[in-house]
């Protein structure tokens, strides 16, 4: 199983691949840090998706890290629904606003946030280039925010965010044009992680925490992740949140 783990990690760090779109926030000196945790695989993939791909006013960088491969199975533990690390990843987006009034990403002209604007990105990610790159139909896309409460800390806006996400947990012959360079980053999900009748793309309830703020004339940073609404995973996201909080002071 060790063959898998490693093509994985090899995977990750070749991101962004040749060809695809920039890392606009290296590019401009703006770095998108991503701890390693006990219980994660130990790479970083940054992957960026310009606004051709993402159908939205803005270009889309993705900085994130996922859950181990354990060694009795051959996919990363993102897949098993009995771990904290059930639909995991956490890390940084950068956004590259084209919106026409000038504005960055996730706030209004006059520098407000409009939150609305920021859950398109968690929606979009968890929707279409996760769920959906696994072979997720649309509908079973199922991102749905259903609790949303703002605050700030230090000079970062925040969105504490209850939701409802489609798992990329499948079984293989439910996938609709999957991107194959996604299983060499995840693996091939576990049949036996689809036992007691369990459905591929399932809904799963989700809670996260995403700090953003305004970086640049139309950049914006945001960092944090989404656990599970358990008590195992939500521990998880307290780990996340107190690593990641170190290496964005503001």
């Amino acid at each position: 199983m060790r063959l898998q783990k490693e093509l994985a990690t090899l995977a990750m760090r070749a991101t962004p691949l040749p060809g695809g779109g920039d890392n606009f926030m290296a590019a401009a000196n703006i770095p998108t840090p991503v701890p390693s945790l006990p219980g994660s695989i130990g790479a970083v993939a940054h992957e960026p998706f310009m606004a051709r791909e993402t159908r939205r006013s803005f270009d889309l960088l993705v900085a994130f890290t996922i859950g181990d491969f354990a060694d009795s199975t051959g996919c990363s533990e993102y897949y098993n629904p009995h771990s904290p690390w059930y639909n995991v990843f956490y890390g940084a987006y950068g956004l590259r606003s084209y919106e026409p009034d000038g504005s960055a990403w996730g706030f209004h002209a006059d520098g407000t946030p409009h939150i609305s604007e920021m859950l398109q990105v968690p929606e979009l990610d968890y929707n279409w280039l996760t769920a959906g790159a696994l072979g997720c139909p649309p509908p079973r896309m199922c991102f749905r925010a259903e609790q949303v409460t703002p605050g700030r800390h230090r000079s970062w806006h925040v969105l504490d965010v209850t939701a409802t996400i489609p798992s990329g947990l499948h079984y293989l012959r439910d996938a609709v044009s999957p991107d194959l360079r996604y299983y060499a980053v995840f693996g091939l999900p576990e049949s036996e992680f689809m036992a007691n009748g369990r459905q591929s793309y399932e809904p799963v309830r989700m809670r996260g925490r995403m700090l953003y703020k305004q970086v640049g004339s139309n950049l914006t940073l945001a960092w944090g992740g989404m656990c599970p609404d358990t008590s195992e995973g939500q521990r998880l996201l307290s780990n996340v949140l107190d690593a990641m909080d170190t290496l964005y002071p503001g």
